[in-house]
């Protein structure tokens, strides 16, 4: 499991009510809520007592006005395959041991478990008024105490292990945060953290060689990198946009504030005269929110096809607007027109799966997410064909009753994946309910043509 704090945007003014809703939020049966729990309040504890317990909190919370944040979000993310381990009792121990270890245990909260999403998870709200004795509460080093305690109730429980932060290497993505491993599982693309510790010998190399604060500055801007200071440390950010960064010191020791002050002097930003020649200069390299999984024989004809969309269609709200506002939306609804975009998104998340300590065999998901099931479904037009082959890319396959699924949805659609010598998923051959057939695959060759080989 994964355990984090959510930080609150600092645009938003802290609403528990609010916040209270969204956990119990549920528009249809089965959709986005699974359990519902209240504690530390007199109100009740069931998702019929939600309207009283958040006035009784709100009550609670209007006796500390000097206090403009008064939340505590905590999220926990479980792997889908411990989901039919986690009863309501196991999940309300769960929540009870993470308020002990944050030292909320007497403060009035509400949680719930959503299904909306790839990975079962929890939502904690907290309040951080105590309700007895209307004194603030301010976990500190709290990843520390949620790493610690998540490792405790794995064991206990029998969930798959995730390390964490405070765990040592993650395989391959020691020194990432919190934030940056969310954004890279939420958008599939590259965080800049990442993309620092991936070029970290030449950055280093560049540093060390730099004798004051301006020749760091240049040195940075070799690989599209500024440094700037922020509270009471540095962090680098990316020059272009500066939206992503990453603490000086997470990235190395000896580019802490204390350690560079000490070799540099106190910290200078770079001159205005040197400005113009360090941003005109050509990097070596720069940060790109480009794709993590990379060398896919199908990736580049939809990686243009996103880019392209991108330029051509402004950022905007609404659906438009999250169809492309990533490349993972992009692929979740390209998925309607182009069955190789479901190959991406399970070569995806298997991926995924592996940064994060599982097989490389297993899929994140073992059902067909409702998203891609769409094409899926549309093969009920299709004409029957007992018998599956493709001249370009080799696959020739014998649809038969007999033959070993990867991965079956609720509607009777089987699925066999196809993968490469290096175990990547490149195809998919599939078998609706109703007897259709379909088989999708990506190869070198094909890639060249139109990307994909589509038979029905």
């Amino acid at each position: 499991m994964i355990a984090r704090r959510l930080p609150k945007d600092s645009q938003i003014a802290d609403n528990f009510t609010a916040l209270g809703k969204y956990i119990a939020a549920a528009k249809d049966k089965g959709e986005k809520l699974d359990r519902l729990w209240i504690a530390g309040c007199d109100a009740g504890e069931e998702l019929g007592d939600l309207d009283v317990a958040l006035a009784e909190i709100e009550a609670v919370r209007k006796q500390k006005p000097e206090n403009k944040n008064k939340t505590y979000h905590l999220l926990v993310s479980f792997r889908p395959e411990d989901q039919e381990k986690l009863s309501s009792e196991r999940l309300k121990d769960i929540e009870a041991e993470f308020a002990g270890a944050l030292g909320l245990q007497d403060h009035q909260r509400v949680a719930g478990t959503h299904i909306n999403t790839d990975n079962f998870h929890m939502h904690v709200a907290y309040n951080l008024v105590n309700p007895n004795t209307l004194k603030m509460a301010y976990p500190r080093h709290d990843f520390r105490a949620l790493a610690k305690t998540a490792r405790t109730l794995e064991q206990k429980y029998g969930l798959a292990i995730d390390p964490g932060m405070t765990d040592g290497k993650e395989r391959g993505r020691e020194g990432l945060s919190p934030q940056a491993q969310d954004y890279e599982r939420h958008t599939w693309q590259q965080s800049f953290q990442s993309y620092m510790l991936e070029n970290k010998p030449e950055i280093l190399k560049g540093i060390e060689k730099a004798k004051d604060w301006q020749g760091l500055h240049e040195g940075l801007a070799h690989h599209g990198v500024a440094i700037a200071k922020r509270a009471n440390g540095l962090v680098f950010v990316e020059a272009r946009e500066g939206k992503q960064a990453m603490k000086a010191s997470a990235f190395d020791r000896s580019t802490s504030k204390p350690a560079l002050e000490k070799r540099l002097g106190p910290f200078q930003p770079m001159e205005k005269a040197r400005e113009p020649r360090a941003a005109h200069s050509m990097p070596a390299r720069r940060y790109k929110a480009r794709p993590m999984l990379k060398g896919h024989p199908a990736m580049r004809p939809l990686w243009r096809r996103y880019l392209t969309t991108r330029r051509a269609v402004p950022k905007r709200p609404g659906l438009i607007g999250r169809a492309i506002g990533n490349w993972k939306q992009f692929l979740l609804a390209e998925t309607y027109n182009d069955p190789m975009a479901i190959v991406l998104i399970l070569a995806h998340r298997e991926m995924l799966n592996l940064l994060l300590g599982g097989s490389p065999r297993k899929t994140a998901d073992k059902s067909i997410p409702r998203a891609v099931s769409g094409p899926i479904e549309r093969l009920g037009r299709m004409p029957a064909r007992q018998e599956l082959q493709t001249k370009e890319d080799g696959l020739a396959s014998r649809a038969s009753k007999e033959w070993k699924a990867d991965l079956v949805d609720g509607k009777g659609t089987v699925i066999k994946l196809q993968r490469d010598e290096q175990n990547i998923v490149v195809g998919l051959l599939v078998k609706s309910k109703n007897g259709r057939y379909l088989a999708v695959k990506a190869s070198s060759s094909i890639q060249r043509k139109k990307g994909y080989k589509l038979e029905p």
